[in-house]
């Protein structure tokens, strides 16, 4: 080969690659309440770590963020052991340090326009109690957790806030605290029971569930962790306003309270197994708080146990994520650095692709608001009253009755007592799941509702005792669990649940009786359900635990015999699904546009012995009516930008969506 030729290849060459497309960075950092998509790393170091940073390069790190393109990342700084991975002045670090990972992280995630938050554990830190054994709380049979830090003692002042103050100074943007509300234990230390008795005037004291006012020892630990949070949310935010910080789970289904603390945004981390069921409910917890928030999906499988830890796959953590999108949440995936803090260089392939995912459906889902249609209540008063530990994450009976609604094509949102009052005219039906208690103002509301022409389905035995009269009960007498058979759509499918037995008005209805047997010529005299009118609406309730049912034995019988009620009381709507019942959807409003997220929950995410799986079999031919009112100008399937053909009849818009991979969005253009 001659020499110019030589230069002209080599020409041609350089050409080629300065004319490839380039990854770009962000324009801007962002706050996190504009963050969308962010990957979380944590390691929880162990102080026998010798060579942080050893293998962690500036390289590493942007070629990662060039690839992934998040708004954010969070990183390991302390985690439960109590021992920081970054050289602290004022705490127990790693034994040794190759180079400092927090400031090499921080450097580049800057020049990357990247926001960058930490990890780090609050209440839980086993090296301070370790080290100050009487700071430890101690627990009922007078023995020291060995875990979690007393509220009465000086951790606050002496580790936590001035380690955050250090975090500040790094430069980083923000952190998120761990091992915070679910983590309070009960402290019987003395300084805890004297408090006690002052504030309450009782000295009888509790120290088990069934003992007389353990509510009130649960409620004053309560108050005792509000004040934790409230001390160092306040002393970071005063030493730097810009400083963006939340507790893990504040204000979530595990403290489902309203916000009254001065967090910056909410998030959470959706348990590892069972992901695309868990995030939608989690996701609903958060949506209406009135905070920017996101939720936090494992990207590797583990129970706890025996079972390994596996990176899940990209199809898993797409349909996880789909829940949360379609709720108008941010996303972030949870995986974990290396003993030196580097991170895994072959996760940035999945994690772009999963970026993508989720960029291709931001301007459709991010910070949407629901359509109000079905309320289900989380009862936090009873929740609280009835609970085991200061903050519980035991809500199995509502998921139960949520995931009945959800399997059934229906739209609904998880919402508080306090979301709820003075706003239950908006929602054309309310679902009142199991519970034992609803504050009497709480009730009153709920009866005047009803009376002015809303409808109210009320699940559970205990449940329908709450509205005896309502419901024209003359007598109620609460049943042991046992075997019972109950029918819809012409099939008969068998329940096991307590149940109670009520002889009824002769104005009310008997919806369902329950049967003998598996077989329409065994039908009992029992009443399953039963519905009244009152004043100008309607109240019907089924006399078993069907959200608890349906938790624990998963039926299509059952989903239907919900559907069956639910239409009785809300024929019309906002959407109708039909082509599968493997569909769930969530209607959204977002800049003046309606949006209707249909999401596929087939796969093997609800299997206990699942570790992964990577296929999602599509749905297809799915008919969607929207009720529009009027004829949209268009209604397009994103975000595949595809106009589909809508046969407009009586306020009605029906389109058919031939495929429903993981998560496709409706957008109705009026």
């Amino acid at each position: 080969m001659n020499l110019n030729k030589l230069k002209i290849l080599i020409l041609l060459a350089v050409a080629g690659c300065t004319t490839q497309p380039q990854p770009e960075k962000p324009a801007v950092k962002l706050k996190r309440a504009d963050c969308f998509f962010g990957v979380h790393f944590d390691l929880h170091a162990s102080e026998d770590i010798t060579d942080a940073g050893k293998t962690l390069t500036d390289e590493m790190i942007d070629t990662f963020l060039m690839k992934v393109k998040p708004d954010f990342i969070q990183i390991d700084c302390k985690g439960h052991a109590g021992i920081t991975s970054y050289p602290t002045k004022v705490g127990f670090h790693v034994k040794g340090f190759e180079k400092d990972p927090l400031k090499l992280f921080r450097e580049v995630t800057a020049k990357n326009n990247v926001a960058l938050f930490m990890h780090f554990s609050g209440v839980w830190d086993n090296k301070v109690v370790k080290e100050h054994p009487d700071w430890d709380v101690i627990r009922a049979d007078g023995k020291p957790s060995t875990q979690k830090v007393s509220f009465f003692s000086p951790y606050l002042d002496t580790y936590m806030i001035p380690q955050l103050k250090e975090l500040s100074d790094y430069g980083v943007d923000g952190a998120w605290i761990d091992g915070e509300c679910w983590a309070v234990e009960p402290d019987y230390g003395r300084e805890s029971l004297r408090r006690f008795k002052e504030e309450t005037g009782i000295s009888e004291i509790p120290k088990s569930p069934s003992d007389k006012y353990y509510p009130e020892f649960l409620e004053y630990t309560r108050g005792l962790f509000r004040a934790h949070m409230t001390k160092y949310i306040d002393a970071i935010h005063q030493y730097n306003p810009g400083f963006q910080i939340t507790s893990n789970w504040a204000y979530s289904s595990i403290m489902p309270e309203k916000v009254t603390i001065g967090v910056d945004y909410l998030s959470g981390d959706v348990t590892p197994q069972n992901g695309v069921y868990r995030s939608a409910f989690e996701a609903r917890c958060l949506a209406p708080q009135g905070k920017p928030w996101d939720l936090m999906a494992w990207g590797f499988a583990w129970d706890g146990g025996k079972m390994p830890m596996s990176v899940k796959s990209a199809v898993q953590l797409e349909q996880e994520a789909a829940q949360i999108m379609a709720m108008g949440g941010g996303v972030q995936f949870y995986f974990q650095q290396n003993r030196d803090l580097s991170i895994k260089p072959w996760l940035a392939t999945m994690l772009s692709e999963i970026g993508t995912f989720c960029r291709e459906r931001q301007e459709y889902c991010h910070k949407a608001k629901a359509v109000p249609q079905i309320a289900l209540l989380f009862p936090t008063a009873s929740h609280q009253k009835n609970g085991t530990r200061p903050y519980s994450n035991s809500t199995w009976k509502l998921e139960g009755s949520l995931y009945m609604v959800l399997d059934g094509q229906y739209p609904v949102e998880i919402l508080m007592e306090h979301h709820l009052l003075g706003n239950m005219e908006k929602y054309p039906l309310i679902i009142i799941p199991e519970c034992s208690y609803l504050d009497a103002a709480f009730l009153e509301e709920l009866r005047s509702y009803v009376n002015d022409g809303g409808n109210l389905l009320v699940i559970g035995s205990e449940t329908a005792e709450l509205f005896k009269n309502e419901l024209g009960i003359l007598s109620l007498e609460q049943q042991e669990a046992k075997p019972e058979f109950i029918a819809a759509k012409k099939r008969i499918g068998g329940i096991r649940s307590p149940y109670a037995t009520v002889k009824l008005s002769p104005e009310s209805e008997i919806i369902s009786t329950f049967y003998n047997g598996s077989d329409f010529s065994q039908k009992g005299e029992i009443i399953a359900s039963s519905s009244n009118k009152t004043g100008k609406g309607k109240i019907s309730a089924i006399y078993f635990n069907a959200g608890s049912a349906y938790a624990e034995y998963k039926s299509h019988i059952l989903r239907d015999y919900i559907s069956d009620h639910i239409v009785s009381m809300f024929p019309e709507p906002r959407v109708k699904v039909t082509g599968s019942h493997l569909v769930h959807v969530a209607v959204n409003s977002l800049n003046d546009k309606t949006y209707v997220n249909l999401i596929n929950t087939s796969g093997d995410h609800n299997s206990k012995s699942t570790i992964g799986y990577d296929e999602v079999p599509s749905l297809k031919d799915l008919t969607v009516e929207i009720n529009t009112i009027n004829q949209p100008k268009k209604i397009i399937l994103q975000p595949e930008g595809r106009e589909l053909s809508a046969d407009f009849k009586n306020g009605v818009s029906k389109v058919v969506v031939p495929d429903l991979h993981i998560h496709s969005v409706l957008e109705v253009i009026n």
